[in-house]
């Protein structure tokens, strides 16, 4: 886009984007251009395919143009746009939290297929929730669902407040600030929980991140020396919130799936967790059942 002289329709302008990102090595990088389009042009990214020829106005190429610039420098497109899409539904999102991954909506259809069969009312527990995504998501599949989504971190429990109202289930998940399984005193009526779902931060120290990553908040990333520090509290936790035969479900990092699975075990109080794999055949999470 460096010839403000040229004319820029939609269509160009994806394909020189997606072509700058590409050279980038932004990943995804089509999908990226049209988000920050989009954003700009205050249309659905699927309405762009309807005005591929609309040339943008001045002000509007403009402020693109700026945020190219920015996703170049690799922050998260996300960010940039202010809401990301998780289990077909928008989310906020702002630096506070995480960007909601498509390998964490695993915790969802696992927990959704816990719970659709058991009478209510229900209860679950999403713990570091971040944006909120895991646990409104699952209130918008079991009708009959309580949810307690908790953080550490007051900004991101208003940003998953805020996503709680605007998915119209705000009557049905208390977010609240509190220390990984802590469990709040104005929310102790919701215990023994069927579910706790959990996204802790589980990445090794030794571990390479992406530069895209690097922007996300250290918080919500970094797991200690072996990416054990938040999965081994919740583990030793969560059998006294949890009620028997409840579903333990949790994500966790690369090659962590035996030191998971050998620390859940090792509690005496889990059966065999069962390990699921994400869309890459990446051991990314596990299921474990509470005697």
């Amino acid at each position: 886009m460096a010839d403000s002289a040229q004319t820029w329709t939609v269509l160009k302008l994806i394909n020189w984007t997606k072509d700058f990102f590409e050279k980038a090595r932004l990943e995804t990088p089509r999908l990226c251009a049209e988000m920050l389009l989009a954003h700009v042009l205050q249309c659905p990214r699927i309405g762009l395919y309807t005005r591929l020829d609309y040339q943008p106005l001045p002000a509007e190429l403009a402020e693109f143009r700026e945020l190219v610039g920015r996703a170049r420098k690799f922050e998260p497109v996300a960010y940039l746009v202010g809401e990301k899409e998780f289990y077909s539904r928008r989310f906020k999102v702002t630096p506070d939290v995480l960007v909601p991954r498509s390998e964490t909506e695993l915790l969802v259809r696992e927990a959704v297929g816990h719970l659709r069969p058991k009478p209510g009312p229900l209860t679950a527990w999403d713990v570091c929730t971040g944006s909120g995504c895991v646990g409104i998501a699952l209130a918008t599949q079991v009708k009959e669902l309580a949810v307690l989504a908790t953080d550490i971190s007051p900004k991101a429990v208003e940003v998953a407040t805020e996503n709680a109202q605007a998915n119209q289930v705000a009557d049905r998940v208390r977010c609240r600030v509190s220390d990984l399984l802590t469990l709040p005193e104005d929310c102790r009526d919701l215990a023994p929980f069927e579910v706790i779902t959990g996204n802790p931060p589980y990445i090794s120290l030794n571990q390479m991140i992406s530069e895209t990553v690097k922007h996300e908040p250290s918080i919500a990333l970094w797991g200690g020396k072996d990416g054990m520090d938040f999965i081994g509290p919740i583990l030793a936790k969560a059998p006294e919130v949890l009620r028997s035969g409840g579903a333990l479900i949790m994500e966790f990092g690369y090659a962590m799936a035996d030191a998971v699975r050998d620390a859940t075990v090792a509690t005496g109080q889990f059966h065999e967790p069962r390990i699921l794999r994400d869309h890459q055949e990446i051991e990314r999470a596990m299921v474990a059942m509470r005697k």
